[in-house]
């Protein structure tokens, strides 16, 4: 038998497709990606190193300011070590003025002493001699210690401070006279104890005998007076011993003023008015 083959192909009409024209595809070759992934990768990087050149930069602007702090800090250094010297000599000469006006507040003049103790004689008394002791020469006087040395100076650089004035023993007066009865050498010794000069649990009367009276007559016609006897009553002898007040000058103007001692109440005015002395 036979077999019908029909091609229908051939006979087919080409139709135009809706889709339209194929388009084709092709691959790109663009460097965008390693780009973008450079630029990723180089960022931190120079981020680091800008932030390094600035943490230099601001590093070398605070090396500088401490520079000049450092330059600034010797010259103030300087400054203090030259006004501690200046603190130094004021100290040292106000230690100096103190200790001139401490020897004018210690002194007693002797005019004003006599005056006080002249004013206070009661009647039935006289003074035949007032002297100044030796306190070292007295019974029971204790020896004076040697003044301590100057105190050395923290800084070898600044001068030494002076010598503190040793306070010196207080000075003892004997009053001898002559009175007539005992009453009235112990009035003179009540007297003596209320001077602002003396000091009053230190005077005290060290002997007291009664005596003939030393007082030697004379007439104006001596030829005549050969026959005549004349006999005087007896009179007390005494010895009066007191210290002097160790309260400064400064504190017996006063009293100074009223004995007519008016050279050393001027001295301790002007230290006054200087502010050496405190008033």
């Amino acid at each position: 038998m036979y077999s019908l083959d029909i091609n229908f192909l051939n006979d087919r009409a080409e139709r135009a497709t809706e889709a339209g024209p194929v388009q084709t595809r092709t691959a790109s070759d663009s460097n965008r990606p390693l780009f973008i992934g450079l630029a990723v990768g180089i960022f931190p990087l120079a981020l680091v190193l800008v932030s390094w050149f600035l943490l230099q930069q601001r590093n070398a602007a605070l090396q500088a300011r401490q520079a000049e702090l450092d330059t600034r800090l010797t010259a103030l250094q300087a400054q203090l070590t030259e006004v501690d010297t200046i603190n130094a000599q004021i100290a040292q000469i106000n230690a100096e003025n103190q200790a001139l006006a401490t020897v004018f507040d210690r002194i007693k003049p002797w005019s004003a002493i006599l005056q006080d103790v002249r004013d206070r004689v009661p009647t039935g008394v006289q003074v035949s001699l007032i002297e100044q002791k030796d306190p070292a020469s007295l019974p029971g006087a204790a020896a004076a210690a040697p003044p301590p040395p100057p105190a050395a100076p923290a800084d070898p650089n600044q001068p030494a401070a002076p010598a503190a004035v040793p306070e010196p023993p207080p000075d003892v007066i004997e009053v001898s006279g002559q009175a007539r009865t005992f009453n009235d050498v112990n009035d003179f010794l009540l007297t003596l104890q209320r001077s602002p000069f003396l000091q009053a649990d230190q005077t005290r009367l060290v002997t007291a005998e009664l005596v003939d009276n030393p007082t030697q007559i004379r007439f104006a016609d001596e030829q005549n007076s050969g026959n005549v006897e004349v006999q005087l009553p007896r009179v007390v002898q005494f010895r009066i011993q007191s210290t002097l007040t160790t309260l400064p000058a400064s504190e017996l103007l006063q009293d100074l003023e009223r004995t007519l001692a008016v050279g050393l109440p001027a001295r301790i005015e002007a230290l006054r008015e200087r502010g050496v002395i405190q008033p």
